[in-house]
Order: C-alpha cells, then structure tokens, then sequence
C-alpha cells in the first residue's frame, strides 16, 4: 500500500463504510449470516441520543480499509469502568501494512487519556490474532466465552 493512512473517529456519514467492513469480517469468519446490524441500527445504537459504541476508521486515500469498535463498561469486580474492544478488522486488501496497529495505537492513546485498561476477546484459534495482540504488551488469558441465545432464554422461561 502506498498510500498514508489515517486514523479517525467514524462520524454518522461513515456508516455505509462501516456496515461494508463489518459484512467483510463477517465473511472473513464465514459468519455472513449473523450479521444482524443494519445502516439504521448503526446510526441510532453508534451516533444517536445515546451512542452505545464508539469506532475508529483506518482509511487510504479516501477509502475505509479498516475499523475498531468499542464500547465503555464497568466491573463491578473491578469497581471501575474500562474499554471493551469488541472488534478489530482490517480488509484483505490492506493487511500486512501496519492498518491493525494504526488502530490499536489510536485505541491505546484513548485509554491512556481516560486511565482505563482494555479488555477484549478473541476466537482460541486465531494464533495471528493472539501473537499480534501479544506483541502489542496484552496479556491473554484461556477463558472461554459463553453466549446465551434468546432462544435458549425463551425455552428455559418457559419451564415451571
């Protein structure tokens, strides 16, 4: 890649962009059917009245190559608030030219401003993702995740 890249804010405008890098990474994890979000979603949940997450756009010349999504939480544990990343995405095209640690520089700088750590989750398999992240100075711990689907919810509700 030739060109510079820039790291910014995403504004309402960037919704179309980040929806297509969203979709990208959906299809990179052969997930494509989970996508969910919509352009509407995105512009109420990230940049209406009450934005619920926050995203920083890599760009060259112009053009949305990458993106970090997150999100302000609290532990109760902790007793104090921190950034929860919730996805890190650079397109294929743009790999292997330093987008990935443009945009977790950005990220550090933000949580270094607010004094809070970073916290984030990653697939067990991803060895790429894990080494990154490690060169970087993150520690990873071997949790694994649970997710509860509304279905499984309803079912369980439902029960005397």
């Amino acid at each position: 890649m030739n060109s510079s890249v820039s790291v910014r804010e995403a504004a309402i405008e960037d919704v179309p962009a980040i929806l297509g890098l969203i979709r990208e990474l959906a299809a990179f994890e052969n997930l494509s059917d989970a996508v969910q979000a919509n352009e509407a979603t995105l512009r109420e949940h990230g940049f209406g009245p009450d934005p619920r997450f926050k995203v920083l756009l890599a760009e060259a010349d112009g053009v949305a190559i990458g993106f970090l999504s997150y999100m302000i939480r609290y532990s109760i544990w902790g007793g104090s608030e921190f950034i929860n990343l919730d996805d890190l995405f650079v397109s294929e095209r743009a790999r292997g030219n330093g987008v990935g640690r443009l945009l977790m520089r950005r990220m550090a700088e933000i949580a270094v401003d607010k004094a809070m750590p970073v916290r984030w989750e990653l697939l067990p398999d991803n060895r790429r993702a894990r080494t990154f992240y490690e060169a970087l100075g993150a520690t990873i711990s071997e949790k694994l995740i649970a997710r509860w689907e509304t279905d499984a919810m309803g079912s369980l509700c439902a029960r005397p």
